[in-house]
């Protein structure tokens, strides 16, 4: 996607080159993972969940939804911590589409089937119950704009996801961090050939702006 290696990138680099835009408020920390070892960048499909006493949880509209999301994509939920969204049978589904990711602002479930190594689709939420959805809540909204920690993440909004961070990158200002992005791993590369080389310390502050 726009000629970066996912491999390449981190959430650091995000982070530094937005925080160089005046963009401080971009990076959501803190949520547990399914995988050790993750780097995701795509396109933003959100689904908002509602708690609310009733018999039904709009399933439908739940799976349409998903079933509609694909690869290129993350689906980022705003959840609950209440009740938990999201687990086998949804992890099943997802992968067989081939989303990118998946974020839960909020509980999910079924980790002994999640967690296992076998599934490859990185999932990330605030924690885990096996209280269900069913009687508490239900699927308000799709595709529409949700905050998770103070963040504002909209449809189609570019996301990287890693082991540290998910980074939401500004629609306004997104072909320049793409940009920026791809300047600092050049940097970067240079940088790394230049400690492996032997440069002392003092040669590489002349040489160099910032590490």
């Amino acid at each position: 996607m726009y000629g970066l290696n996912a491999e390449e990138l981190c959430s650091g680099i995000f982070s530094d080159v937005m925080d160089s835009m005046g963009y401080r408020g971009q990076v959501i920390t803190g949520f547990q993972r399914n995988k050790s070892k993750i780097s995701v960048l795509g396109r933003a499909r959100t689904l908002k969940i509602e708690t609310i006493e009733t018999s039904d949880e709009n399933i439908r509209m739940g799976l349409s939804f998903v079933g509609k999301v694909g690869k290129g994509e993350i689906l980022l939920v705003s959840g609950s911590e209440r009740f938990a969204y999201f687990g086998e049978m949804m992890t099943r589904l997802s992968t067989r589409q081939e989303i990118e990711a998946i974020v839960i602002d909020g509980l999910t479930r079924d980790t002994n089937y999640t967690h296992h190594e076998s599934v490859q689709l990185p999932i990330l939420a605030k924690g885990y119950s096996p209280v269900d959805i069913k009687g508490r809540g239900r699927v308000e909204s799709v595709d529409v704009d949700i905050v998770i920690d103070g963040i504002r993440v909209e449809p189609n909004d570019l996301v990287y996801i890693d082991n540290e961070a998910i980074c939401v990158v500004p629609k306004e200002k997104e072909q320049e961090v793409i940009e920026k992005v791809k300047e600092k791993i050049k940097e970067e590369k240079r940088i790394t050939q230049l400690l492996e080389s032997g440069i002392s310390v003092e040669e590489l502050l002349e040489t160099v702006k910032e590490f």
